[in-house]
């Protein structure tokens, strides 16, 4: 199909020969790989991909410089992550959905955790991505660093198929990995409470921006103040949205996310008490002999 994937790539030696043969009815797929110390690279060359070398630049713009490139062939435009992989019904409704009016696609994730689908939780439910659409009319330019939804010039299509998510790296590497985006997290609610009372001021005076004003609201102004949020994310998880339907593996799923939050909460407390003074005043022998 003339459509080019594009697979961003750092030492995914165990997944990246899933995904490019999951991505065979692509009549380009293209590598972008930001310094993989093992066979990764190698890989993707012996199963045809174009692999271009870009040093990383954050989720977001990694993926607008990827768009970008002179070595993309096509206006279709399809990001794969290496742990994932494309089903043959997906890609049969990619291949109708080129000649649509939209000017982009969304499908949810599949997420496949201790080898089994997350299905409960209310994971699956949010777990919508835009990842097709028009070289033309898609940019990744003012997305959050790591939300990574793009800005779509035209309609936005939806696809029933999912893509599979399926980490082969284990729950070593997605523990790892976590940390990372617990750190950007992080970053990510400090800059907005420094522009908070302009969010507010914002928000009462109607002056919103659809689904983006609406989610900003609830990540920034109302989530940070809920109190005890690790508890009540793995109760809303686990009990609320019926986590425990998907056995163990919903178990630690709901757990680690409860985990990740307090990550969060705590790297937000240690980045506001950051500067010298403020370190010098909440330390906990301050104003004793």
């Amino acid at each position: 199909m003339p459509v080019t994937a594009v697979v961003l790539t750092k030492d995914e030696e165990r997944n990246i020969a899933r995904c490019l043969r999951s991505l065979r009815w692509c009549a380009q797929v293209v590598v972008v790989d930001s310094g993989s110390s093992d066979r990764t690279v190698s890989l993707a060359e012996e199963l045809g991909a174009d692999v271009v070398h870009q040093p990383w630049r954050g989720f977001a713009l990694q993926r607008e410089a990827a768009l970008r490139l002179e070595v993309v062939r096509h206006d279709w435009v399809y990001f794969v992550d290496a742990d994932e992989w494309v089903s043959a019904a997906l890609a049969r409704e990619v291949a109708e959905a080129l000649s649509g009016p939209h000017g982009a696609y969304r499908h949810r994730l599949r997420l496949v955790f201790l080898g089994r689908w997350i299905e409960h939780c209310g994971w699956y439910g949010g777990s919508w991505v835009i990842r097709l659409g028009r070289r033309s009319a898609m940019s990744f330019a003012a997305a959050e660093a790591l939300g990574e939804r793009p800005d779509v010039r035209g309609s936005i299509g939806t696809l029933r198929c999912d893509i599979v998510d399926e980490d082969l790296k284990g729950l070593t590497a997605w523990l790892s990995k976590h940390v990372r985006y617990a750190q950007i997290e992080a970053d990510r609610r400090l800059q907005a409470s420094t522009a908070l009372p302009e969010r507010v001021r914002r928000w009462w005076r109607g002056e919103r921006a659809g689904r983006s004003a609406g989610r900003s609201l609830a990540k920034d102004v109302v989530f940070p103040a809920v109190p005890a949020r690790p508890v009540l994310l793995f109760l809303y998880m686990y009990l609320l949205r019926a986590g425990f339907l998907d056995g163990r593996p919903g178990l630690v799923f709901c757990t680690l996310h409860a985990w990740h939050e307090m990550v969060v909460g705590q790297l937000v407390r240690a980045g506001a008490s950051a500067s010298p003074a403020s370190r010098e005043a909440s330390h906990p022998l301050a104003g004793r002999c």
